[in-house]
């Protein structure tokens, strides 16, 4: 079976310079599409679906730095390498404007062949090494889903069915054996809910990580009031609503650059591990340090601690040793937490040993 050759997009409206590209990219085994100006050259880009885009900056109709952003801007067409080619006169600030709209590089006429196939030649094989990763990646999360999800999804049923049948068995039962039951059904299934909701972000996190443009606009929205939202959540959390009392706060305010909802979503996540992994009225501490441009908050714990392979898989659910990623509060929640935090431009950072407890240093860019 024959390989298919890559299509390269000719966009330029001298008809000579188009004509000789197009000669000495099908000698090199490309096949090329042209056109003559940005608008054409942009249709084309929609109907031929190119492997890459090379385009003049100055051209009529729509010049090349319309056309990168038009394409840029288009999820159909983001992921295509776009080359530019200028003119010995374009400066610095021009081809600086060019990479900033996302030009993957750039060509100064007049080019020989060589610098031509070999820069055509470059971006592709970086573009393929990028797809190879995303596939890579897009399986390691296939797998995690299929081998890590179903067990804890398994348990919290089996927790409802074992607390409603014995409600079901029973003739007779005290009004707070009752109570006691329907409260354990109730806070398994917001667990249920809770890793269901998990595993749907989680999924788009994956997504949105690549997304510039969602990126963007995140890290647009601000917290007011970050203390607010860390008291709400520790009344709210299934797991800190029992034991509230035991929570120490040494921490100042501050506007955070991240909305009030994935903030809340982080510290959720944060400080219910710490309860989960840390005995019933042990304390849990939170600090927080004010700096110029950051804001850090720790949450520390005093209990049974992570390994170094549970620390090292925060991040990646099969980045590890898949026997310390059993527990889904720390290979998912953590994990979630840790990609919002650095898709808002903050970092993540866990200090932990075993029987010493965990603490988790968040810091979030300062509104």
């Amino acid at each position: 079976m024959t390989e298919q050759r890559p299509s390269i997009l000719v966009v330029d409206d001298e008809p000579q310079m188009t004509a000789l590209i197009s000669s000495l990219l099908a000698e090199a085994g490309f096949d090329a599409v042209t056109a003559a100006d940005g608008k054409e050259g942009l249709e084309k880009a929609k109907s031929a679906r190119p492997d890459l885009i090379l385009c003049d900056i100055q051209m009529p109709v729509m010049n090349g730095y319309d056309m990168l952003n038009a394409v840029k801007t288009d999820p159909e067409l983001a992921d295509i390498p776009f080359i530019f080619m200028t003119g010995v006169n374009t400066g610095r600030f021009d081809l600086r404007l060019g990479m900033d709209l996302g030009a993957d590089d750039y060509l100064t006429k007049p080019f020989t062949e060589d610098a031509l196939t070999g820069a055509i030649r470059s971006r592709l094989s970086k573009q393929r090494t990028r797809r190879r990763l995303f596939e890579s990646r897009l399986e390691k999360l296939q797998t995690g889903i299929v081998l890590l999800f179903p067990n804890e999804l398994h348990m919290l049923v089996l927790d409802i069915l074992e607390h409603s049948q014995s409600l079901a068995a029973a003739k007779e039962l005290p009004s707070y054996l009752v109570r006691q039951t329907a409260a354990a059904i109730a806070a398994s299934g917001k667990r249920l809910g809770h890793l269901h909701e998990n595993i749907l972000l989680f999924v788009m996190l994956q997504l949105w990580a690549k997304d510039e443009a969602k990126v963007a606009s995140l890290r647009e929205e601000r917290t007011p009031s970050y203390m607010e939202v860390l008291f709400s959540i520790v009344d709210d959390n299934v797991r800190a609503a029992d034991r509230k009392t035991g929570f120490l706060f040494h921490c100042a305010d501050a506007p955070l650059r991240i909305s009030a909802a994935y903030f809340g979503k982080v510290m959720d996540e944060v400080v219910d591990n710490a309860c989960m992994f840390s005995e019933f009225g042990t304390p849990i501490e939170i600090r927080s340090e004010i700096g110029e441009h950051m804001v850090v908050l720790s949450v520390k714990d005093r209990g049974r601690g992570m390994t170094s392979d549970e620390v090292a898989s925060i991040g990646s659910l099969l980045d590890g040793d898949q026997k310390t990623i059993g527990r889904l509060g720390t290979g998912m929640g953590l994990t979630i937490a840790k990609t919002i935090t650095e898709i808002h431009g903050g970092s993540f950072n866990v200090e932990s040993e075993p029987g010493r407890g965990t603490t988790v240093h968040l810091a979030f860019p300062k509104g």
